[in-house]
């Protein structure tokens, strides 16, 4: 049954990035299709306007799925003996800050490039 219950999960993750990635894409091409017919050129028109709001938002919440990963394993495998939830806590506020950090210089080396 465990088995199972990871499988179904793992097939239905696979179909969501999948889908997820097609829906992007497909929406990306109609909106230079359209720019396209209104003689507008879309690399100059569209500068990927909402790319910092979702890297940030991305980076977020991989630093924060690690933070909890590594907590996990902490808890589970080195601090075995040791039951304070503020492992927890303090790994996903670490590694979510983290993923901030580094949004901010790959944020910023972005914008230094664009400036030249």
């Amino acid at each position: 049954m465990k088995l199972f219950a990871v499988a179904l999960l793992f097939l239905t993750s696979v179909i969501l990035i999948v889908s997820l990635f097609y829906i992007i894409t497909n929406t990306r091409h109609k909106e230079r299709m359209a720019l396209i017919e209104k003689n507008l050129d879309p690399k100059t028109y569209l500068i990927n306007q909402f790319m910092p709001q979702t890297l940030r938002a991305g980076m977020l919440l991989t630093g924060v799925g690690f933070g909890f990963l590594i907590a996990l394993l902490l808890d589970e495998y080195i601090l075995t003996s040791v039951d304070n939830p503020a492992i927890y806590a303090g790994s996903i506020l670490l590694f979510g800050g983290l993923g901030l950090l580094l949004f901010y210089k790959i944020n910023k080396k972005k914008e230094e490039h664009l400036n030249r």
